[in-house]
């Protein structure tokens, strides 16, 4: 279980660690989905309105009612939406009855499979970008072309794609005259 603190994660890469992606939140928290939750609501495998008890019932109802309606706008199968409540304990068997029902369609189907087959490649090309800016960070000349580069854009000199190319053309030229020829 990977727990986010919300707005400001990388809705991508916690979706790049997990089997199952549930969004948690509270009442009136729906309001016009804005745009800063929609992108991990499009790829939430369940949402979950939290709070709703008391006061907040007849607000969590209708957060849920929004989030239902709204994904059906950008999904072809809208996940499950299960109100839940700490004080009354409502809603903990749902969520597990779904979570159960998710994984065993998800595992009989494939689509865990291939969801963690895509989350290796993710993690693959996560590192290597990690890798190649950390080379480009340490090496002295890919440093100075990168500092030539930017003084270029800065002037309207290049585009930056070209400057882009330039410093890849460097990076591969600083591996092979390392004799990592076959980088």
């Amino acid at each position: 279980m990977v727990e986010s603190v919300g707005i400001g994660q990388s809705e991508v890469d916690i979706g790049q660690v997990v089997d199952m992606l549930i969004l948690m939140v509270a009442p009136g928290g729906g309001d016009g989905l804005q745009g800063v939750k929609k992108g991990i609501v499009e790829v939430a495998d369940m949402l979950v309105v939290n709070k709703a008890d008391g006061s907040l019932l007849t607000a969590a109802r209708t957060t849920a009612a929004d989030y239902k309606g709204a994904t059906h706008l950008f999904r072809t199968k809208s996940p499950p939406v299960v109100l839940t409540s700490a004080m009354t304990k409502d809603g903990f068997i749902e969520i597990w009855d779904e979570i159960c029902k998710y994984r065993a369609i998800t595992s009989s189907n494939g689509d865990l499979d291939l969801r963690k087959a895509k989350q290796r490649r993710f993690w693959m090309w996560k590192h290597m970008q990690d890798l190649i800016s950390a080379k480009v960070q340490s090496d002295d000349r890919i440093g100075n072309m990168a500092f030539e580069m930017e003084k270029a854009l800065d002037h309207g000199l290049v585009s930056p794609r070209v400057a882009a190319s330039n410093l890849l053309e460097c990076l591969h030229l600083t591996f092979t005259s390392n004799g990592n020829d076959n980088v």
